[in-house]
């Protein structure tokens, strides 16, 4: 028994000492997103494709499916989105021509349809605003990604917007983000709240009914 429970506290302690031993990790912003906010997943999709297209991709999901799901027509979103360069029922793709990003970046982009469930949307946020300007080389870093590939794409927004403006955007398009990471998010939300509502009526009901099943039943 006493090794038993030996093992069970090194278990619970091992994750500690793994996550200790990756050094400290800068703390994220809270995005505080709301992808009921359709005008704020509108802007993340301009955002989207005006500065993060050129090398990434989300090509999980379809110009129609973000057109229907955020309030726009088929016309509006191959306006908007691909410049009038795709069809409405094609998924959205960079727009860099394959081996480009290996020769220009070290590395191929990576797609980000799966982005925000992977890291989560306060990484996102974080890693937008966490860009910094090395004042003795002239060139950027992030915070949260020291060494990363990435230019700092949002550069002139920083620079040239009000802050506010600037935070605003950084964050519709993590909204943005979220939303194609799970597009169905807030019909799972919903359908799981009527879904516990019918199993409290369901309880009820089976406990009345129990009741008087056993009424004449003598203990």
């Amino acid at each position: 028994m006493k090794r038993f429970f030996s093992i069970l506290t090194l278990l619970i302690a091992l994750p500690g000492v793994v996550f200790a031993s990756g050094g400290h990790q800068p703390e994220l912003e809270k995005a505080n997103n709301s992808l009921a906010d359709k005008d704020s997943l509108q802007r993340g999709a301009v955002l989207f494709s005006n500065y993060c297209m050129a090398c990434h991709s989300v090509k999980y999901m379809r110009y129609n499916r973000i057109a229907r799901d955020i309030g726009w027509d088929d016309d509006t979103v191959v306006a908007k989105m691909s410049k009038g360069t795709a069809r409405v029922v094609d998924n959205v793709e960079t727009r860099m021509m394959p081996g480009v990003g290996q020769q220009v970046l070290g590395k191929t982009p990576p797609d980000l349809s799966l982005m925000a469930r992977l890291r989560g949307t306060d990484y996102i946020y974080s890693f937008l605003r966490g860009f910094e300007l090395d004042e003795t080389t002239g060139e950027w870093d992030n915070k949260l990604l020291q060494g990363t590939s990435m230019p700092h794409v949002l550069e002139n927004m920083q620079r040239h917007f009000k802050p506010e403006d600037y935070v605003q955007s950084t964050r519709d398009i993590a909204n943005f983000l979220e939303y194609v990471g799970e597009p169905a998010k807030l019909q799972r939300y919903d359908l799981g709240w009527k879904v516990l509502a019918f199993l409290f009526l369901l309880i009820i009901l089976t406990y009345l009914l129990k009741k008087e099943y056993w009424r004449d039943v003598k203990h």
